[in-house]
């Protein structure tokens, strides 16, 4: 039986691909959890529609994302902090503040899941990396006492 499946499937497929399976497997398990639906030419149809619209969002987002690559890289990014007398922060510095700290400086909307994982707990300068598909760039963030 030839099916779609709807979300990602660990050890069977991704979203959108389209598969043949045993009937009792495809019916009693993927279509029975709504895993997958039935491939009538309908759905086929239908599903040459969504990757053609998730092409194109996935393009723009490529685009505009190069655009903040080009925007931040080789920026310098003043973050301030409370930390003690010997410069250890109170609170660590990770992604998520960085990705807010961006939007407040630079107005430019950045996925935290963009950026590389940190967990900043020193003053001073430090190089965060930001990626997305081929586009890669670095930037430096200065962490500085209030």
């Amino acid at each position: 039986m030839k099916v779609i499946l709807t979300t990602d499937v660990p050890k069977v497929g991704n979203k959108y691909d389209v598969k043949k399976f045993k009937d009792g497997f495809a019916r009693n398990v993927l279509i029975a959890r709504g895993l997958a639906i039935l491939a009538t030419p309908k759905a086929l149809a239908q599903l040459d529609g969504k990757k053609k619209l998730m092409k194109l969002h996935k393009d723009d987002e490529l685009q505009s994302f190069s655009e903040i690559v080009e925007k931040i890289k080789n920026k310098e990014i003043k973050i301030k902090v409370k930390c003690n007398e010997k410069g250890h922060l109170f609170k660590a510095v990770n992604s998520k503040d960085v990705a807010l700290y961006i939007k407040e400086e630079l107005n430019l909307d950045i996925d935290e899941n963009d950026l590389e994982k940190i967990n900043i707990k020193e003053l001073g300068k430090h190089n965060i990396k930001i990626k997305k598909g081929e586009n890669e760039a670095s930037f430096d963030i200065n962490i500085i006492a209030l």
